[in-house]
């Protein structure tokens, strides 16, 4: 895992304070280089998926995921079809998942796996992409920046795990 930078320290402080959906949603603000994404949260009476960033963006990617995991049926691509649609969706599931974790090592754990699943799904829309499905490349377009807030959010997290460890002294 690599070192936070130093000008990510004071940001990380910053966002020690937050609650669990605020923090997510600023670092989604940073690491999109300060756009903002009006989350319209997935139905749900979950609190915790209103207003979320990386719940909606996985939510709506997940969608985009369903259309052409039924384009590849329609094409009778039915491996290709289940296997990008278990891996697509299960970005979501994790991510909402990870927000009633029971600890921050459960949340970043969850959060792991989240990331797991995309780097399979970004395999599976290669390889349609390769096969010349169109759906594929806008579908990998918006994986490109889950994956890179995944990454942010548990590095951030990794960091604030290690310093709520070195200042309890366990």
């Amino acid at each position: 895992m690599p070192l936070p930078r130093q000008n990510d320290l004071g940001r990380m402080t910053e966002l020690k304070h937050m609650d669990l959906k605020e923090w997510q949603n600023a670092i989604l603000e940073d690491e999109l280089l300060g756009s903002s994404i009006v989350a319209d949260a997935p139905a749900s009476y979950n609190a915790r998926y209103k207003d979320n960033a990386i719940v909606t963006m996985t939510f709506r990617f997940a969608l985009s995921i369903w259309d052409l995991a039924e384009e590849l049926q329609e094409k009778k691509k039915f491996v290709v079809s289940n296997q990008l649609f278990r891996s697509g969706t299960a970005i979501g599931a994790l991510v909402g998942e990870a927000q009633n974790g029971e600890s921050l090592r459960d949340f970043i754990h969850k959060m792991k796996i989240a990331l797991k699943e995309a780097d399979e799904t970004e395999y599976w829309l290669l390889l349609c992409i390769e096969r010349n499905l169109a759906a594929a490349k806008s579908c990998l377009d918006n994986l490109v920046p889950i994956v890179r807030v995944l990454n942010k959010i548990i590095s951030t997290s990794n960091a604030k795990l290690q310093t709520t460890i070195k200042k309890s002294g366990k």
